[in-house]
């Protein structure tokens, strides 16, 4: 019987390395956990009810977005709306144009994961908006029917400078977390020392192409198209 998938957005936060190539900022998830135990993931989750509540966005109507994701706009804007919550709930970096760490603090944190506020209250409180170029739709994953734990996943690039650093690891689901040289992660991938989802790995092999994110983000899809992996 086809297990139902549930809609999940994955953020590859990404900068430039001081010695070349990019940097991707990945969590090594803790080995009880039923879906993907031990492996090496970028930050990000499953859609909820929260996400649905329009958030503020700039850099183009979001029907524009949408089209490139392969999705309705509704739809666009929970995925946008869980990547930004999601990235601020595992790293503590806000995927929006008020960026100061001391504006967002730990009790937000904690009342997202609590389900006291949502992700479109905090960036409305801050009079924040969520930037299209800080939010790129890269990949679109869907989890094969054989498996269990099925998630239907939007992955989106997330460029960020390099002097942005993640404040925290989401307890109870990592134990750790660093930034990694894609060229490093795709070697201890291989040498057997790291494990790595097929689509992280496909996402990895992607931006290791390219010597820069900007370069990276000059060849951005035009149009998504879902993947099974």
């Amino acid at each position: 019987m086809t297990t139902h998938s549930r809609d999940a957005a994955t953020v590859v936060l990404a900068r430039d390395s001081a010695t070349g190539g990019i940097e991707v900022w990945m969590l090594k998830r803790i080995g009880t956990l039923k879906f993907a135990p031990h492996a090496h993931v970028f930050p990000g989750g499953a859609v909820d009810d929260s996400d649905s509540e329009l958030f503020p966005l700039d850099g183009g109507p979001l029907v524009r977005v949408a089209e490139v994701m392969g999705v309705v706009p509704h739809k666009a804007n929970q995925l946008m709306a869980a990547a930004v919550r999601e990235t601020f709930e595992e790293s503590g970096i806000v995927l929006a144009s008020n960026r100061h760490p001391t504006t967002w603090s730990e009790q937000d944190r904690q009342d997202l994961l609590l389900g006291r506020t949502s992700i479109a209250q905090l960036l409305n409180r801050e009079q924040a908006h969520v930037h299209s170029e800080d939010l790129i739709p890269w990949a679109w994953w869907l989890t094969p029917d054989y498996i269990p734990f099925r998630f239907d996943t939007w992955f989106f690039l997330a460029p960020v400078r390099a002097d942005v650093e993640p404040r925290h690891v989401l307890e109870g689901e990592a134990v750790e977390a660093r930034w990694w040289k894609v060229a490093e992660a795709l070697e201890a991938n291989r040498a057997g020392e790291i494990i790595l989802l097929w689509p992280t790995l496909r996402v990895l092999l992607d931006l290791n192409q390219w010597s820069s994110v900007s370069e990276a983000v000059s060849h951005r899809p035009v149009r998504l198209e879902q993947q099974s992996g």
